[in-house]
């Protein structure tokens, strides 16, 4: 029996990643690079850590991946301070839809606590958080499942009663190794057969979503 929701930040309540996409290719043509969109995808949901390495991997030491995501990251801030920050479609119903049923929800994102924290202020939706655990307060990233484990630790349900939402390889693999289940909205992943062993449900929304939590009561 669901009795809980732990929510993925990016591509899963706000359109961020869609921004950091273009934010690598900006990166990209200042430092001569590019990054295929099979090489975003593994990065979805990964640490700083995990991701130079895979820098390392890709480009044999010619690339700095902390400079990179420098220019990436400012190019995200800059895109939210000008234009704001960009909400999936149905962000505000499915918030207020946990609310009014009192089913607790916590979100899980590899994004520091201090950035993680300013969205949710913007988005006008800290209050309605029951918890929440970020990238700088966890050991070991996704794919691990330890986020995830945190996150339902401080909700005080066991993992196996919670419904995880992803949109990431990265976070449906450490939803599924935490026990819980799992729900993919996709976003620039789109959903595959070869995420199939790791999705327990698929939502193209987060309205969708509302609509699977109703018939699961």
């Amino acid at each position: 029996m669901i009795q809980a929701v732990i929510f993925d930040m990016d591509g899963v309540l706000f359109d961020t990643e869609r921004i950091m996409k273009e934010g690598w290719q900006k990166a990209g043509e200042k430092l001569d690079f590019t990054l295929t969109e099979e090489q975003l995808g593994q990065m979805r949901g990964g640490s700083r850590e995990q991701n130079a390495a895979l820098f390392e991997k890709w480009f044999a030491g010619r690339i700095d991946y902390h400079y990179a995501r420098t220019i990436r990251s400012q190019y995200l801030a800059e895109y939210i301070e000008h234009y704001s920050l960009p909400q999936k479609k149905g962000l505000q119903e499915i918030v207020s839809y946990l609310t009014e049923e009192k089913i607790p929800w916590a979100v899980a994102t590899s994004t520091p606590r201090k950035r993680a924290a300013h969205y949710w202020d913007m988005a006008g939706i800290s209050k309605a958080i029951s918890a929440s655990v970020c990238g700088d307060e966890v050991k070991k990233s996704k794919p691990d499942p330890e986020i995830f484990l945190k996150a339902a630790q401080k909700l005080r349900i066991k993992p196996e009663n919670c419904l995880i939402v992803e949109d990431s390889r990265n976070g449906l693999k450490a939803g599924r190794a935490s026990g819980a289940c799992t729900c993919m909205v996709p976003d620039l992943t789109p959903f595959a057969p070869d995420l199939e062993p790791f999705c327990d449900y698929v939502c193209k929304d987060l309205i969708q979503l509302k609509e699977l939590l109703s018939s699961l009561k």
